[in-house]
Protein backbone atom coordinates (compact mmCIF):
# COMPACT_ATOMS: atom_id res chain seq x y z
CA UNK A 1 0.00 0.00 0.00
CA UNK A 2 1.14 3.51 -0.78
CA UNK A 3 0.13 6.45 1.40
CA UNK A 4 -0.92 9.49 -0.65
CA UNK A 5 -0.95 12.96 0.89
CA UNK A 6 -2.45 16.31 -0.10
CA UNK A 7 0.45 17.49 -2.24
CA UNK A 8 0.30 14.38 -4.42
CA UNK A 9 -3.48 14.58 -4.96
CA UNK A 10 -3.20 18.30 -5.73
CA UNK A 11 -0.35 17.83 -8.19
CA UNK A 12 -2.13 14.97 -9.91
CA UNK A 13 -5.24 17.00 -10.69
CA UNK A 14 -3.98 20.58 -11.26
CA UNK A 15 -2.22 20.96 -14.63
CA UNK A 16 -0.42 24.15 -13.58
CA UNK A 17 1.27 22.46 -10.62
CA UNK A 18 5.01 22.02 -11.34
CA UNK A 19 4.79 18.31 -10.46
CA UNK A 20 1.59 17.62 -12.37
CA UNK A 21 3.06 15.61 -15.24
CA UNK A 22 5.03 13.31 -12.96
CA UNK A 23 2.21 12.88 -10.44
CA UNK A 24 -0.45 12.19 -13.08
CA UNK A 25 1.81 9.78 -14.95
CA UNK A 26 2.71 7.91 -11.76
CA UNK A 27 -0.90 7.71 -10.58
CA UNK A 28 -2.02 6.35 -13.95
CA UNK A 29 0.75 3.74 -14.08
CA UNK A 30 0.54 2.70 -10.43
CA UNK A 31 -0.89 -0.74 -9.70
CA UNK A 32 -0.43 -0.79 -5.93
CA UNK A 33 -3.24 -0.03 -3.51
CA UNK A 34 -3.45 3.59 -2.38
CA UNK A 35 -4.42 4.76 1.10
CA UNK A 36 -5.18 8.20 2.49
CA UNK A 37 -7.06 9.65 5.42
CA UNK A 38 -10.32 11.50 5.70
CA UNK A 39 -8.31 14.50 6.93
CA UNK A 40 -6.22 14.50 3.76
CA UNK A 41 -9.34 14.34 1.59
CA UNK A 42 -10.74 17.32 3.49
CA UNK A 43 -7.46 19.22 3.24
CA UNK A 44 -7.07 18.49 -0.48
CA UNK A 45 -10.59 19.55 -1.40
CA UNK A 46 -10.28 22.69 0.75
CA UNK A 47 -6.93 23.57 -0.85
CA UNK A 48 -8.37 23.15 -4.33
CA UNK A 49 -11.28 25.45 -3.52
CA UNK A 50 -9.01 28.01 -1.84
CA UNK A 51 -6.84 28.10 -4.95
CA UNK A 52 -9.83 28.73 -7.22
CA UNK A 53 -10.08 25.14 -8.45
CA UNK A 54 -13.73 24.59 -7.54
CA UNK A 55 -14.48 22.32 -10.53
CA UNK A 56 -11.41 20.19 -9.90
CA UNK A 57 -12.37 19.92 -6.22
CA UNK A 58 -15.76 18.63 -7.26
CA UNK A 59 -14.27 16.18 -9.75
CA UNK A 60 -11.75 14.80 -7.28
CA UNK A 61 -14.37 14.60 -4.54
CA UNK A 62 -16.58 12.52 -6.82
CA UNK A 63 -13.65 10.27 -7.71
CA UNK A 64 -12.81 9.75 -4.05
CA UNK A 65 -16.33 8.73 -3.10
CA UNK A 66 -17.68 7.06 -6.25
CA UNK A 67 -14.80 4.78 -7.12
CA UNK A 68 -12.25 2.54 -5.57
CA UNK A 69 -9.15 4.62 -6.34
CA UNK A 70 -8.15 4.73 -2.69
CA UNK A 71 -8.76 3.13 0.68
CA UNK A 72 -9.61 5.56 3.48
CA UNK A 73 -8.27 5.49 7.01
CA UNK A 74 -10.61 7.27 9.42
Amino acid sequence: MIFVDTSAWFAAIVPTDPDHANAARWLTANSQALITTDYIVDETLTLLRARGERQRARLLGERFFESSIVEFIF
